[in-house]
């Protein structure tokens, strides 16, 4: 959880400009989601036999959706162009992503 919260400063301390190409609905932005969505719905399932507590659960899923979409982001600034539009992307699709598998998680007691 600290490097994902590091890596957020990070990128909170070196805003990204849009590039001109960089719409809220290109089409990468549903590679984001995507991403975000399997990054943490599979790392709450890694958390399962981990933790017995959801809210651990739901924290690691988060976290990895989130550092990862945060990771990506800082990638792109020495090998692209970083978006906070697709970094947007990717934290909706962390959520999506821990929703589901918490759902899944609950409906499987």
């Amino acid at each position: 959880m600290k490097i994902a919260l590091a890596t957020l400063l990070a990128m909170l301390c070196t805003p990204a400009v849009p590039g001109a190409q960089d719409n809220w609905t290109g089409g990468d932005k549903a590679k984001h989601f995507g991403a975000g969505a399997l990054v943490a719905a599979g790392a709450y399932a890694v958390a399962v036999p981990l933790t017995g507590r959801a809210r651990w659960r739901i924290a690691i899923g988060t976290t990895a959706g989130i550092g990862a979409g945060a990771g990506k982001e800082l990638r792109d600034r020495s090998r692209g162009t970083p978006s906070w539009r697709d970094f947007t992307w990717a934290a909706a699709g962390t959520g999506a992503g821990v929703l589901v598998a918490w759902t899944i998680d609950k409906l499987s007691d």
